[in-house]
């Protein structure tokens, strides 16, 4: 019950699509799917795989550093201008906006310095690296963090991520708080954070502490929304946070590879650019990979990092149940994140209790999604 009430809490902060928002304010993904939905039937408006909602918006959705198309298959539907003028925000060319928005939200953009990200002199040093740089600040996760999560958590680069981003969604949270006079705020505790960030020894980390970051980045994760910070800046869905931030780890460590695996922001000449690339676990070039490839790369690189933690079940030290408890109970959650079907099934369900949908709909949509599960899971 405590957990629910505090992800309660935490969804009472979270920012809302409102008339005339903000484009970086409107979940664009999911009200394309509410709008088709509602106008189209479940069945006919989710008669897609998430290849087929890939490969609408990627040149070649098999290879981690695709181009995004000129002109996306999507945006020449009948039906795409009167969703673009149903969305809640105001812009010169809405449907360029719009569209931004959806390759923003839905992970087909890089993280190339000076392209998709700014990088200056201060922020390479601040972040140790160019790249890393890069990746970390696509993240949305600042360098005092970023640097604290990774000493906490020594080689699981995957579960230190996963404390990185939830200390930084506590620290989006506690800025909301101190200019919120709801009183649902009181769910939000920004003296975790302070411990955190001056504690030495992981092994001190309290329990009660861990349990409640790993609530608000479970809440996230599971959501699948997009959020902006306080600043009104727009940040990727929680889990191709926590991927960039585990690619941000991999490129501070450095490779056995001489050549590395770019050359400027683009892959090596040397390394394998097709679906080959991802192939063994081998790391990326990750600032000119998209948000999907580094996600993919994660759920890869977590699996490696986990077989060398016994299960919790089976530990007998405190570091050992810690990170299981990280990767099988929070990160584990990032499997299906990339998947349109999930999040499918979320907004139908919120349809179906908000009395705009009948229950078959909801039905539907779960069974689409279970299916998947089922798959991905043998």
């Amino acid at each position: 019950m405590k957990c629910v009430l505090r992800l309660a809490c935490v969804a009472a902060l979270l920012p809302c699509p409102a008339l005339a928002a903000k484009p970086t304010a409107v979940d664009i993904h999911h009200q394309l799917i509410r709008y088709r939905v509602a106008e189209e039937g479940v069945g006919r408006a989710l008669d897609y795989s998430t290849r087929e909602f890939v490969a609408n918006f990627l040149e070649d959705p098999d290879s981690p550093y695709s181009a995004l198309r000129g002109a996306p298959p999507i945006a020449n539907e009948i039906w795409w201008s009167d969703f673009v003028d149903s969305l809640p925000f105001n812009a010169a060319d809405k449907p360029a906006v719009a569209l931004d928005m959806l390759q923003w939200q839905s992970g087909f953009t890089k993280a190339r310095p000076g392209i998709e990200v700014a990088v200056d002199a201060a922020a390479a040093r601040r972040y140790r690296g160019r790249e890393v740089a890069a990746n970390a600040i696509k993240a949305g996760v600042d360098a005092d963090i970023f640097w604290k999560a990774s000493d906490m958590n020594g080689a699981m680069s995957t579960v230190a991520a996963g404390h990185a981003v939830a200390l930084q969604l506590l620290r989006e949270l506690s800025r909301m708080k101190a200019t919120t006079d709801d009183d649902q705020a009181h769910g939000i505790k920004p003296d975790v954070l302070a411990r955190y960030l001056a504690q030495r020894n992981p092994q001190n980390i309290d329990e009660n502490d861990q349990r409640y970051l790993a609530d608000l980045l479970r809440y996230a994760i599971s959501k699948g929304d997009f959020t902006v910070d306080t600043d009104g800046h727009r940040q990727l869905p929680a889990a191709y946070r926590v991927a960039r931030v585990a690619a941000a780890y991999r490129d501070a460590k450095g490779y056995i590879n001489a050549n590395g695996y770019c050359l400027g922001n683009e892959p090596h000449p040397r390394e394998p650019s097709g679906s080959d690339a991802t192939e063994y676990n081998r790391p990326l070039c990750f600032v000119a990979a998209t948000d999907r490839a580094v996600q993919s790369w994660f759920r890869r690189q977590m699996r490696e990092e986990a077989s060398s933690v016994r299960l919790a079940h089976q530990a007998t030290d405190t570091a050992s149940a810690r990170l299981s408890f990280w990767l099988n109970t929070v990160l584990v959650l990032t499997d299906l994140a990339p998947f349109v079907e999930i999040g499918e099934a979320a907004v139908v369900d919120e349809m179906v209790g908000a009395g705009a949908l009948a229950e078959d709909g909801a039905a539907f949509a779960e069974d689409r999604a279970n299916q998947l599960t089922c798959r991905i899971r043998k």
